[in-house]
């Protein structure tokens, strides 16, 4: 006997932040069968609630095809970042502490197993990964369906495509971008190349003089560097339970 095939419903989201793009192959996470995984997290202010209802009714329709009334009590991809803010993390801080993004915003997990288009405005595509980043502005379109699996029922967010609008103040994990760094120089604007030697002397006269010093202050330096921060990997999906009564609340 043929298993009856669930519902599944496809919307693309209101502009929100970006976060945890991990969309390209080299950013792409691993699956437990060591295959990629290729996800990333929007998060969309409380106050835009046009664009939570249309993603809230979406997975209100898939949940209750699969289950009827009861599909309140399973796992959806849409979570309050305001009722996890006191939650630990691996590192001993709270979500709150380490996620400020998430404070009074929703946010939605998506995943895919193969590569997914990853476009600019204009939908031309972006290529290069440092383009898109944890903080730009962005849209994506996702594919809500209904899982059963080893006991887990739930409702997940396949990731279909992401669409940059804009760009943003980076998260606190992410490299700052070029233009933040530098300043674009002319070919005529002054080197400074005229008093090269004359620095190169100085220097060589305050080793001569201070060699002991000058190693020390060379090994503090060193031990000043550390590693840039890695963006961590974000947690599996969390129940919602009462989410729809707190939207649906604006529709009466």
């Amino acid at each position: 006997m043929a298993t009856a095939k669930t519902k599944s419903v496809d919307i693309t989201t209101g502009i929100g932040t970006l976060s945890f793009p991990r969309v390209f192959k080299e950013t792409a996470g691993k699956k437990d069968d060591g295959s990629a995984s290729y996800d990333i997290q929007i998060i969309i202010p409380k106050d835009q609630k046009d664009d939570l209802r249309a993603i809230l009714k979406a997975i209100r329709e898939v949940g209750m095809d699969k289950w009827g009334d009861k599909w309140k009590s399973v796992k959806t991809p849409l979570r309050d970042g305001d009722k996890e803010k006191d939650d630990l993390t691996e590192d001993g801080s709270t979500k709150g502490e380490k996620y400020p993004e998430r404070l009074g915003c929703y946010f939605l997990n998506a995943r895919s197993g193969k590569p997914v288009a990853v476009v600019g405005r204009d939908r031309s595509p972006i290529t290069e990964a440092s383009d898109l980043y944890g903080g730009c502005k962005g849209k994506i379109a996702v594919n809500f369906y209904a899982y059963s699996q080893n006991g887990n029922h739930g409702i997940a967010a396949g990731l279909n495509g992401v669409q940059k609008i804009a760009d943003g103040e980076p998260f606190g994990n992410a490299a700052p971008k070029v233009e933040s760094m530098f300043d674009m120089l002319d070919d005529e604007e002054d080197l400074g190349l005229d008093d090269e030697i004359d620095i190169e002397d100085d220097l060589e006269d305050e080793v001569e003089e201070k060699p002991v010093a000058k190693k020390r202050t060379a090994k503090k330096t060193a031990a000043k560097r550390k590693p840039a921060p890695v963006e961590e990997d974000e947690d599996e999906d969390e129940d919602e339970s009462d989410l729809l009564d707190d939207l649906d609340d604006d529709d009466s």
